[in-house]
């Protein structure tokens, strides 16, 4: 049995961006995985670890030795291998030499009839500790960072400057160099509080020396001691810690050791509308916010996480800069309420949307009409459609505010607040912020129609007039968002049940955008094409996410379909009929008939072509389902219909040969399969799924 060790590679840095460091953790152990895989290192389990300081690979239990490889490398073919003594020729004997074996290395084999000789070599594996040192420097130069930096060299870049470099294997080291740094046996504790450098003897002891130096390198770790030290603190102030799960991700990366601190702030500032302080604290300052247990109301309290050991002068500190803040908002607060919202939207002219969209104001413009024909398609009673384009009319007012200009979080919250303020409608308040919902994938959706309407307007105007100048989503690049607008879009049809065709929707948005960009006919049907090819890839995402199954995305997707609550419900059906009988009965039948389908024209059934009963009862079956479900939408429903069709399809195939040589009778059964085929097609194309 082969002996193992454990491998440890620290790499020091300067302070990394803590939005950086989970995707490098996660390429650090998928590159690991890939280069001990490539050099035939086997192992037990890989780990990484990050703080902002180092990133850490674990390799638990990895061999000692590199597994031997046997290559075989094809040489001439055995005729031209042996003379007619049957000795070997220059083409044996320098394919010998070339790849260095002896004549007991080579054998034969047979390829498409013919025999070739092969050389055998068998190629022992070197120790580990050999080939570490070489394999170390291309795992680092495998990490990739959104924004890296040079400073050693243009050809070196990493996140930010490399201050160390350990690399051990169990208690060996492994000296390689990396960045004009030479890989040791030294590694570093807090920068404050035990700064080092100490000397690490093995891997269980480099674990040992951090702890003991102030360094908490497990991030889960740290996330953990972070929540129970802020639950803690907001006990002993008889509140609760509002833990944002993102922000405490974010904590969780910018500090090794974890300290929690509380502080206070002037009760005055409660008089603020929640939403300020709030972002102010988590946003700005990186703070936790405490509230009152039942009734959710801000206290004047905040917890922060520093990354030293508790000192009066750093709640001092925390709360001097959070006082600066407050005053702040307080300040532009006051003064943007001196005049009702309706006045901001003046100034909308003075700010550019998008260079090629026109300002703020012809946004604004483009939004109140597109609301009012989703109004119109959605038949809303006046009040209701009135409301949803006072909504659209003030809807992005707050973007010029002094109080958005400076805290840019509080779009929607402000034009909320403001409109509140200026005596509109709360419907309408409330409209303005949540047209700016949802935000993200399982986000809460706007709670009013008449939001809604404002929020799809506002989304598929962002999107046609991007699509329209050329402005897409390619690869991991999106400064747009488009693809979260489209997501958004997609949530609140399905979500709320918006029965506006999404033909229509992109339809109506081009038609809103050709005042600022002029397409010809052609242009425009590209734009549309487009369009709708980035809404299914968002509805595919979207029901991927539900858990659907890959297939029946995909029959469902293969036929049209005219809104995405029409789409999604037929997805719920089938995928619950999917384990029982019926759809069974439906696949087998529709399979049955599509396999020869697609050799029809499509043509009309002649009924007096139709000369065997199986044929005739067929097509009478046929013609009563078609009529039956005309008229019906419901999913369930015509799932029964078809399931009535499987019986007279197996009798017509067990007793009508479809393939005949007299060309009427054939194209006339080919066009009435055809025919079936159509109507299981307004469900789905049930070829694509997979039944148990």
């Amino acid at each position: 049995m082969r002996k193992s060790n454990d491998l440890i590679m620290e790499i020091g840095c300067e302070e990394i961006p803590s939005r950086f460091l989970p995707g490098a953790m996660e390429q650090l152990k998928d590159g690991a995985a890939s280069v001990l895989k490539e050099n035939r290192l086997n192992y037990g389990k890989i780990s990484t670890y990050a703080t902002p300081r180092r990133l850490v690979v674990l390799v638990k239990e990895l061999e000692s030795i590199q597994e031997d490889l046997v290559e075989r490398v094809k040489g001439p073919p055995v005729n031209r291998a042996y003379d007619e003594q049957g000795q070997p020729t220059k083409a044996l004997t320098g394919c010998v030499q070339s790849q260095g074996i002896s004549m007991e290395q080579i054998e034969e084999e047979t390829i498409k009839e013919a025999r070739y000789i092969f050389a055998r070599k068998e190629i022992a594996g070197q120790p580990a500790e050999i080939i570490l040192p070489e394999l170390l420097p291309q795992l680092i130069r495998k990490l990739s960072f959104p924004r890296p930096m040079y400073w050693q060299s243009k050809e070196v870049r990493f996140a930010r400057p490399i201050r160390w470099l350990l690399a051990l294997y169990n208690d060996k080291e492994l000296p390689f160099e990396f960045a004009s740094v030479t890989a040791g046996r030294h590694t570093y504790g807090h920068r404050f509080l035990a700064p080092g450098p100490f000397e690490i003897n093995d891997v269980s002891h480099y674990f040992r020396c951090l702890e003991e130096s102030y360094i908490i390198l497990d991030q889960e770790r740290r996330k953990e001691m972070i929540t129970d030290q802020l639950k803690q603190k907001a006990e002993e102030i008889g509140g609760e810690a509002l833990i944002d799960q993102e922000l405490l991700e974010e904590v969780t990366y910018l500090v090794e050791y974890p300290v929690a601190v509380d502080g206070s702030f002037d009760q005055a500032y409660l008089d603020l509308p929640q939403e300020v302080p709030i972002t102010t604290m988590q946003n700005h300052q990186r703070y936790f916010p405490v509230v009152e247990k039942e009734s959710g109301r801000l206290m004047p309290n905040f917890i922060g996480i520093s990354n030293n050991k508790f000192n009066p002068n750093i709640r001092k500190g925390y709360a001097k800069v959070l006082q600066a803040r407050l005053a702040d908002g307080r300040f532009f607060f006051n003064e943007d309420r001196k005049q009702p919202l309706e006045e901001y939207v003046k100034e909308l002219r003075n700010v550019v949307f998008l260079e090629s969209l026109g300002t703020l104001e012809q946004k604004r413009s483009r939004l109140v009409e597109l609301t009012g024909k989703l109004s119109e398609a959605l038949d809303l009673s006046p009040d209701k459609s009135e409301k949803a384009e006072r909504i659209a009319h003030l809807c992005k007012a707050d973007l010029v505010t002094g109080m958005v200009n400076e805290f840019t979080e509080l779009q929607g919250v402000m034009g909320r607040e403001y409109a509140r303020l200026s005596g509109e409608d709360p419907e309408v308040a409330d409209g303005i912020y949540e047209h700016y919902l949802p935000r993200y994938y399982g986000d809460q959706l706007p709670s009013s129609l008449e939001a809604a309407l404002v929020s799809l307007a506002d989304r598929i105007d962002t999107l046609a007039g991007c699509f329209a100048t050329g402005i897409q989503p390619t690869g991991s690049q999106d400064p747009y968002g488009l693809r979260r607008q489209a997501q958004g879009t997609v949530n609140i049809l399905f979500g709320m049940k918006v029965a506006i065709p999404l033909g229509d929707l992109l339809e109506l948005a081009l038609d809103s955008i050709s005042s600022k960009i002029d397409l010809d006919s052609e242009e425009r049907e590209k734009v549309k094409a487009s369009l709708w090819d980035f809404m299914i890839q968002r509805i595919r995402f979207n029901l991927q996410e539900q858990g659907t199954g890959h297939d029946l995305i995909e029959a469902v997707l293969a036929v049209d379909f005219d809104t995405v609550t029409e789409l999604f419900h037929r997805v719920e059906v089938l995928n619950e009929y999917l384990q029982g009988p019926l759809l069974d009965d439906v696949i087998i039948a529709y399979n049955r008939a599509a396999n020869l389908a697609g050799k029809a024209a499509g043509g009309e059934v002649d009924q007096s072509l139709l000369v065997e009963p199986a044929e005739k009862e067929l097509y009478e079956k046929y013609q009563v389902v078609r009529d039956q479900i005309k008229d019906i939408n419901d999913p369930a429903e015509l799932l029964e219909k078809l399931g009535e069709l499987k019986e007279p399809v197996d009798r017509f195939f067990d007793h009508v040969m479809v393939m005949v040589d007299d060309d009427r009778l054939r194209e006339n059964r080919l066009n009435m399969l055809f025919a079936i085929k159509a109507l299981f097609n307004r469900l789905a194309d049930f070829s694509k799924l997979q039944t148990p």
